[in-house]
């Protein structure tokens, strides 16, 4: 028997379909936020069928599929004509969020998945980093315009008592799945600072999703963070100088990446390869091209 003391009474009988109840809509919310980029839908309709039960799968949606879009930056289409991201950094409750470049707040269906309305910013922005944001976002959307072809960023402020905190978040994905592959690049740079004197602290974290499905299932998937510090200069020259930082780090990044898949062939799936079959023996391909070349004088099957 299962007990719970969360009763003001003491320990009273908790129903093993209680637990059993909530340790399924665990392994739901598991398959879903863990959906490759581009096949959300897909994967909603899969576990719907496995399940079998559409009123778990309704209550667990509403928060599911908004915890899914913030943490993959989806993209959507500002009423400003231009693209911004879903992100927790932009999250102001009641399915509302900050569209900084914009100057207005979106509301976002996220069982619709688009957005459906909008209204003016009432002080949300800071006044004191505003400045700062504004040059940050400015050369983001220059360096992400440069190198992400299919890519958007939304740049966010804050203040941390004397410190300034400027977030930049980034999101490019590519779907194919007329050839059965999809991918994200995500990548957030918080940069930490007071004005006018020390160092500008850079923190970045990096993450790569990226699904091929053609007769298998295999996931790329890459996470990692850097640091780096950046004297600290007026909003412009500050911005300029922690976006040619960030250029060169996630450029070395994708350099390594590259590297390693292209010797991966040769070294860590070789290394992942029996070196014998499962007899435990040896092929002899001598006696193979006998029997073949045996067939064949005999005009048997090849």
């Amino acid at each position: 028997e299962t007990t719970s003391r969360n009763s003001p009474g003491g320990a009273f009988p908790c129903s093993p379909l209680v637990v059993i109840m909530a340790d399924v809509s665990e392994i739901v919310k598991g398959f879903l936020l863990n959906a490759p980029p581009g096949e959300f839908l897909e994967v909603v309709s899969d576990v719907r069928t496995l399940l079998k039960n559409d009123g778990l799968l309704n209550s667990l949606a509403p928060a599911t599929f908004a915890e899914y879009n913030n943490t993959q930056y989806i993209k959507v289409d500002s009423p400003k004509g231009h693209k911004v991201l879903i992100t927790k950094y932009g999250d102001l409750g009641n399915n509302e969020y900050l569209d900084p470049l914009g100057g207005i707040a979106i509301t976002y269906d996220h069982i619709k998945q688009q957005v459906t309305g909008s209204r003016a910013l009432g002080g949300e922005l800071n006044a004191e980093a505003e400045p700062f944001r504004k040059a940050f976002e400015s050369a983001a959307e220059a360096y992400t315009a440069e190198h992400y072809m299919h890519g958007a960023q939304t740049t966010y402020s804050a203040k941390a008592g004397s410190s300034i905190v400027i977030t930049t978040c980034i999101s490019s994905n590519l779907f194919n799945q007329k050839n059965f592959w999809g991918g994200r690049w995500r990548s957030t740079w918080t940069f930490k600072f007071t004005p006018g004197s020390g160092q500008c602290t850079m923190e970045g974290h990096i993450q790569i999703q990226v699904h091929y499905y053609e007769e298998g299932n295999v996931q790329l998937v890459t996470d990692t963070k850097k640091t780096k510090s950046i004297p600290v200069a007026d909003a412009a020259a500050l911005a300029q100088a922690v976006f040619k930082a960030v250029d060169a780090i996630e450029g070395d990044f994708q350099n390594a990446l590259d590297n390693s898949y292209r010797t991966m062939g040769t070294t860590t799936f070789k290394a992942l390869r029996r070196n014998l079959p499962i007899t435990r023996s040896k092929i002899d391909w001598d006696k193979i091209m006998q029997y073949r070349t045996g067939q064949s004088i005999a005009g048997g099957p090849h």
